[in-house]
C-alpha cells in the first residue's frame, strides 16, 4: 500500500461519551498528516508558540498569563503545577469533594508539600466555609477542581477566586474538563495557576498537557520547583529562549492540537458552551425518561458530564449495556464514586445534537429489546 492509499483511508465516526479523549473532528484528525519534521527546527518551534498563544486567547489571558507545555496526560500537568507552585514553606488548602481533588493530596504527599483538605466526596464546596478557612491566615495557596469529573459537579470558581483575592491566597485550578468549553476569563478572574490537557474540551488528541500561570508568578515558579521533567518554569523558559521544548514533543499531536485550538476559537467559547449545555440537557432528559436517577441534584450539575446511579436500575448489567452501545459506535464510562455504583456520560468532544439523539435512541432500543 503506498502513501496516498494510506492517507485516503476512511475513518468511522465514533461517539465517545467518556470524559476525554473525546470525539474529534475530521479537521483535527487530518491535521496529523503532515511531512515529517525534526521538532528542533524553527518551523516547528513556531507551531509550539502558536499553541501557547491560542491557549491564552481561549481564556482571555494573552496579556496576563503564560503557558508551559508538557508531553503528558492531565495528571502530569497536575503534578507539574503543584510541585512548581507550592514551596516547602507554603501551605495549601485543597478542596477534596471528588476523586481529582483527592488526587492532588496524593501528589502533595509524595513530594512532602504542606496542605490541609476540606470537604468530602460529593459535597458542594460552600464558599462561606472556604472563606472561614482562609481567614485563619495559615494558607498561602488554595487548590480546587473546577469541574469535578468524578461526580459531574461544577465547583464555584468565580466565588472562590474572589475569596482568594481578598485574602491574598494563590489560586490553583484544575480545569481539566472545563477549559475550552466553560468561558473562564483569566484577565478578570484571579487564577494564578490553571492546568488542563489537549484531549478534553479543546477537542484535540491525547498527548499534551499544559499549565497556564500568571506572569506575576514567574519568580515564585523559578525558585519553588521541586520537579525535573515537571518543572513549569524550566519548560516555559526553554520555549522562550530556544523556541523548543526541553524534551521531545509528539509532533503530529501538536499539529492536531493547533487545529483543535483554531476550531475552538472559530466556534467561540459562548457557542461551544451553549452546545455542551444543550447536549447535556438532551442526555439528562433522555436518561430520566428511561428511569435513571443521578448522583447530584440538578443545581450542582456541570452541564458537561452526568454521573448516573446504577441502583436506579438494579437489574442492569453495566458491562452488557456498555458492550451493546460499543458495538453500535457509542462509548460510555464506568463511575469512580466510592460506595455508589454509577456510570458516566460526558459531552466533551465534537458532539452535536444528532449524536446525542442517536446515543439516547440506542439506549431506548436496548431497554425495549428482549435480552
Amino acid at each position: 500500500m503506498n502513501f496516498e492509499e494510506h492517507i485516503s483511508k476512511s475513518v468511522d465516526r465514533k461517539i465517545l461519551l467518556n470524559p476525554g479523549p473525546g470525539t474529534t473532528s475530521s479537521r483535527v484528525k487530518e491535521a496529523m498528516i503532515v511531512p515529517d519534521i525534526c521538532p528542533r527546527e524553527q518551523e516547528f518551534g513556531e507551531v509550539m508558540h502558536k499553541i501557547s498563544e491560542g491557549l491564552l486567547e481561549i481564556g482571555n489571558g494573552l496579556t496576563t498569563h503564560e503557558v508551559a507545555l508538557f508531553v503528558a496526560s492531565g495528571t502530569g500537568a497536575m503534578e507539574a503545577c503543584l510541585v512548581s507552585a507550592i514551596g516547602k514553606k507554603d501551605k495549601a488548602l485543597i478542596l477534596t469533594n471528588g476523586a481529582y481533588g483527592i488526587r492532588m493530596t496524593h501528589i502533595c504527599d509524595r513530594f512532602n508539600l504542606p496542605y490541609e483538605r476540606r470537604f468530602s466526596f460529593g459535597d458542594y464546596p460552600d464558599p462561606e466555609e472556604v472563606e472561614k478557612a482562609l481567614e485563619s491566615g495559615s494558607f498561602t495557596h488554595l487548590a480546587m477542581i473546577h469541574h469535578e469529573t468524578s461526580t459531574g459537579m461544577m465547583n464555584p470558581l468565580e466565588e472562590i477566586s474572589g475569596i482568594c483575592r481578598k485574602h491574598g491566597v494563590r489560586l490553583i485550578v484544575d480545569a481539566m474538563s472545563s477549559y475550552g468549553a466553560y468561558p473562564i476569563d483569566l484577565k478578570n478572574t484571579q487564577v494564578d495557576y490553571l492546568f488542563s490537557s489537549s484531549n478534553k474540551c479543546i477537542q484535540g488528541m491525547a498527548g499534551l498537557s499544559y499549565v497556564i500561570f500568571s506572569k506575576e508568578r514567574l519568580e515564585e515558579l523559578k525558585s519553588n520547583s521541586g520537579g525535573y521533567y515537571f518543572d513549569v518554569y524550566g519548560q516555559w523558559n526553554n520555549l522562550q529562549t530556544k523556541d523548543q521544548l526541553r524534551f521531545t514533543p509528539p509532533v503530529q499531536i501538536c499539529y492536531a492540537f493547533l487545529a483543535a485550538i483554531q476550531e475552538t476559537l472559530q466556534e467561540g467559547l459562548l457557542k461551544r458552551w451553549d452546545r455542551y449545555q444543550s447536549n447535556w440537557q438532551l442526555f439528562y432528559d433522555g436518561l430520566r425518561e428511561l428511569g435513571f436517577s443521578f448522583f447530584l441534584s440538578e443545581k450542582y450539575e456541570s452541564k458537561i458530564l452526568l454521573a448516573i446511579r446504577l441502583d436506579s436500575k438494579p437489574d442492569l448489567d453495566f458491562n452488557h449495556f456498555h458492550d451493546y452501545l460499543y458495538e453500535h459506535g457509542v462509548t460510555i464510562y464506568p463511575g469512580v464514586i466510592p460506595e455508589c455504583q454509577t456510570f458516566r456520560v460526558a459531552v466533551i468532544g465534537d458532539l452535536h445534537q444528532e449524536d446525542i439523539e442517536y446515543a439516547v435512541s440506542l439506549m431506548k432500543d436496548y431497554f425495549s429489546a428482549d435480552k
